[in-house]
């Protein structure tokens, strides 16, 4: 039997098969919930216990520029989930995907990805992740309600809450941004127009320590090594 209640493997995929990095989600039987990627920087996981206490975990790539490493976890208290009936939803994580930063993929899909559609050229595809008391049927008519929400996937937990994944697109404003390697590792450019014709093979996330009551705030971007 599975310790997994949920165990959803994701990402953002362009038309044209440009993808991001491969998110897994998942809720254990106790009704905890994980969520984790590898990326440039190591392997990222964030842990979002049923108590209420969260903390990440960050094991870092030595070949890394220094700026991208973060070894350091850190913990904070999510925010509590509103009452049955209320119709609210406590968010716990956001992700930001910019189309345009998405990257050539370099491994064959083995069809057990749940691949999002990317946002149109000069948007953003953005994933979130919230608890809730309701029962999924509600939280379909919320979504219902909102239109522009796309429901990916809710997990009923042991203590009658719901963990809820849905998704939608937005405007992004494209800000290229290079991050200096030091004297270990060369500068990565993370270039909407991908000058070096590259495919963006190294991708990072980006986003700071949450306080007490607050959501992870993340975003996602493919770049390339540039050669000092």
């Amino acid at each position: 039997m599975s310790n997994f209640l949920l165990d959803l493997s994701f990402g953002v995929k362009r038309s044209d098969g440009y993808v991001s990095d491969i998110w897994r989600a998942s809720t254990t039987r106790l009704g905890d919930f994980h969520l984790a990627t590898s990326s440039i920087a190591g392997t990222e996981e964030y842990r979002f216990n049923k108590s209420g206490m969260c903390r990440s975990a960050h094991s870092g790539a030595d070949a890394a520029p220094e700026a991208l490493r973060d070894r350091a976890g850190f913990r904070w208290r999510r925010a509590a989930t509103p009452p049955r009936g209320s119709g609210g939803a406590a968010r716990v994580a956001w992700i930001a995907f910019p189309t345009d930063y998405l990257s050539r993929p370099t491994v064959a899909d083995d069809g057990e990805i749940f691949w999002i559609a990317a946002a149109p050229e000069g948007g953003a595809t953005y994933v979130e992740f919230a608890y809730a008391a309701e029962p999924e049927e509600n939280i379909r008519g919320v979504l219902d309600i909102m239109q522009d929400r796309t429901l990916v996937r809710c997990a009923a937990l042991p203590n009658g809450e719901t963990l809820v994944i849905f998704c939608y697109h937005a405007d992004w404003d494209n800000k290229d941004l290079r991050v200096p390697g030091g004297s270990i590792a060369d500068d990565v450019l993370f270039s909407a127009d991908d000058p070096l014709a590259s495919g963006r093979p190294l991708r990072h996330r980006f986003g700071p320590a949450p306080k007490d009551e607050e959501a992870v705030m993340l975003l996602e971007m493919g770049g390339a090594a540039i050669t000092n």
